[in-house]
């Protein structure tokens, strides 16, 4: 299974583990993505995240305060990279009144890859951005329908690609059986 990321999950993720270090109180939200992250790393979930969140880690790897932690949290994360039709599909993902930036995660969760191009696409979104999964919902039928036209013209891998599930840690966590 492969799980992107977006950018407030990967920042709760971080939050936590900050706070968890220094013996501070976390947050719900931290607490839920840090138990979906530690189920996902003891199974073998593959996690990627965004390239954004990356050139944010980057600029913030230096500091001592966040230089192990982003560390460890860079060795269990992949960034995932846009693919062949990720913009064509950005753009129809805006089509359904997605934000630009959620059609963006979109997008690259259905046509992204890895700097290597071994894999295409994720199987969830994992996300605390409850528009987007409510939009996402609401759209789904149609999206799959509009990605199903166009995958007909396309080539392999691409014309193989699947539309990921776009929901909470919580509900990913509950997916993940084991620890």
């Amino acid at each position: 299974m492969r799980y992107l990321l977006d950018k407030v999950t990967a920042r709760r993720i971080l939050e936590g583990m900050l706070k968890l270090v220094e013996n501070k109180c976390i947050t719900a939200a931290e607490t839920s993505a840090l138990y979906f992250y530690r189920k996902s790393i003891f199974n073998g979930i593959e996690l990627y995240i965004l390239p954004q969140t990356n050139k944010v880690l980057y600029r913030l790897a230096h500091l001592s305060r966040y230089t192990e932690i982003i560390h460890r949290f860079n060795t269990e994360t992949q960034v995932l990279y846009p693919a062949q039709y990720y913009k064509r599909w950005k753009r129809r993902m805006q089509e359904y009144g997605f934000t630009n930036e959620d059609s963006e995660v979109l997008a690259i969760a259905t046509f992204g890859t890895t700097q290597n191009k071994d894999i295409l696409g994720m199987h969830g979104v994992v996300t605390f951005d409850r528009p987007m999964i409510n939009q996402w919902k609401t759209k789904h039928v149609v999206i799959k329908q509009r990605l199903f036209d166009m995958q007909r013209n396309l080539i392999s891998p691409y014309c193989a690609v699947a539309l990921p599930i776009v929901e909470l840690p919580d509900f990913f966590a509950n997916l993940i059986i084991g620890n």
